[in-house]
């Protein structure tokens, strides 16, 4: 059985991301958790359906982030420790909004996961 790569990259960054939130809730303002998890869920998904919906019209899609063949560490395995340094802010700087740690996490677990429906295809 094959692991797919892009699919690990997607799931390690999904798992930093929900790391995120559940710092930004705990350490941040305690009173924006409801807040986090709507956004990384709505964009998230938004960040999916329309990167897709914009794929389709595009005369080439992109290649997927990680190769089928990797010659070397990609760079893309950056990613995951980005969110992850993300998820360190709120308990260095507790009781701060973090809403933009969470958005751009996002759009970097929305950008990863695309990455992976494409082998899918």
């Amino acid at each position: 059985m094959k692991i797919e790569p892009n699919l690990v990259l997607a799931f390690s960054t999904g798992m930093a991301l929900i790391l995120l939130v559940l710092t930004a809730g705990v350490f941040g303002r305690p009173d924006f958790l409801v807040r986090y998890v709507l956004i990384a869920a709505g964009f998230s998904a938004c960040y999916v359906a329309m990167n897709t919906w914009i794929e389709r019209r595009a005369a080439a899609p992109p290649p997927p982030m990680i190769p089928a063949r990797i010659v070397g560490v990609p760079i893309a395995m950056v990613i995951p420790m980005v969110v992850l340094v993300f998820a360190a802010v709120p308990v260095f700087l507790p009781g701060r909004d973090v809403a933009l740690l969470v958005i751009i996490a996002t759009v970097l677990f929305g950008l990863t996961v695309r990455s992976a429906m494409r082998v899918r295809q």
